[in-house]
């Protein structure tokens, strides 16, 4: 080989890497509706582009698999989706063009993996619609689910689950019923839907998530307070089929009390994009970059966490009382090896006088001497010094 051929080569290599790199539209400064990309502190998404008083982006948002087209929802109010619609904007080859109206009285738009089926929820239809690309556009909505309870957030993944948050354990205005959910492959035969049970539920309402294509993580809106403002927290699938913990996103995301729901991350897996505000008046999309925290914060330590509740103990007056605290009360998802276990009265203090704690048994004893009601409490505590406690009584009839 000359050193002609050889320059042709290169020069041929050179030509084909730099094709490559123009053809990843991700990567162009055209992407993002052109946006300047946020670092690791959140921004507002292109507030002049899709706020258009007295109406706001909200909730979650969605981009095609080559990102030249973005859904989002427009509403002018939280509660009610009269006035809701999806709109989108497209990338016509030079430009950004829109926001059109997609549909309306619909929102939570959510792609199918493959990128040609979108759905989304509401219309007063209830359950799941969908439309699917065509050559010349999209197909009319269609119903894609409908179930005899509610299926808010639905997601697809890869695998063919369907992700849902669902009042399947409560009615259907009770919103401390919703759980995040499962469901198996609509050609699996099987209609049965899951709650994804702890860590990831709770007590109060879990309803807002993402969760990634191949089901490695989610993120939840955790933390819920009576008027629904929280914070953003990651979980990662397990090898068992279990969630890990949710751990907070950090103090630049959950950055003091707001609601925060709607979260999505893109098909680039670079940025997460999320709904903030304190009242519809500063509602808006943000987004931050997310690929670095989403890799760092699966090696930091997870908290303990209550896998199962102690029920009320009792015992007799004058009689030894013993319990002992189950390995499945506490769980930790670096290994509960790490955890060390204590025991006080439930308000701090000391055990009452009749009742002593082994902290390598786990072992709660003692005789009482008289009827009463004790409330104790049992923290379990890991090496970076996190904890989770779970109260109970120990009543003495």
């Amino acid at each position: 080989m000359n050193k002609f051929t050889l320059l042709l080569i290169l020069i041929l290599a050179a030509g084909c890497s730099s094709l490559n790199v123009q053809t990843n539209f991700w990567d162009s400064p055209k992407a993002y509706l052109a946006q300047t990309p946020p670092g690791e502190t959140p921004v507002k998404f292109a507030p002049r582009r899709i706020n258009d008083s007295p109406y706001f982006s909200t909730g979650r948002c969605a981009f095609s698999t080559d990102g030249k087209e973005f859904y989002y929802c427009r509403n002018n109010d939280w509660f009610s989706a009269k006035e809701a619609s999806i709109q989108v904007l497209r990338y016509d080859g030079d430009k950004w063009t829109g926001p059109t109206t997609f549909v309306r009285q619909f929102y939570a738009p959510a792609f199918a993996p493959g990128g040609d089926t979108l759905y989304f929820i509401g219309g007063g239809k209830g359950g799941v619609t969908q439309v699917h690309r065509r050559s010349k556009g999209w197909s009319e909505p269609e119903t894609f689910i409908k179930r005899s309870y509610v299926l808010y957030d639905f997601m697809p993944a890869r695998s063919g689950n369907m992700y849902a948050a669902s009042n399947i354990n409560g009615s259907i205005h009770d919103f401390t019923c919703y759980d995040i959910c499962v469901m198996a492959p609509v050609n699996s035969g099987d209609t049965t839907i899951h709650s994804l049970g702890k860590p990831l539920n709770t007590p109060g309402f879990d309803g807002d998530f993402f969760v990634a294509p191949d089901e490695s993580y989610i993120v939840v809106s955790a933390k819920e307070h009576p008027d629904y403002e929280c914070e953003l927290y990651i979980s990662y699938h397990k090898s068992d089929g279990g969630w890990t913990n949710p751990k907070s996103l950090g103090p630049r995301i959950n950055n003091g009390l707001a609601h925060r729901w709607g979260e999505y991350v893109e098909p680039n897996n670079k940025y997460l994009f999320y709904s903030y505000g304190h009242g519809p008046q500063d509602c808006a999309l943000y987004w931050v970059r997310f690929d670095d925290l989403l890799e760092n914060l699966r090696h930091t330590n997870f908290e303990p966490y209550v896998k199962d509740s102690i029920v009320r103990q009792t015992a007799k007056p004058k009689h030894l009382f013993s319990f002992t605290v189950s390995d499945q009360v506490f769980y930790d998802d670096d290994g509960n090896g790490t955890l060390s276990y204590s025991a006080t009265s439930a308000d701090g203090s000391a055990l009452p006088a009749w009742l002593r704690f082994d902290s390598e048994t786990k072992t709660l004893s003692g005789t009482p001497q008289r009827p009463g009601t004790w409330m104790i409490r049992v923290v379990a505590t890991d090496t970076a010094k996190a904890t989770a406690v779970c109260t109970f009584p120990i009543k003495v009839e």
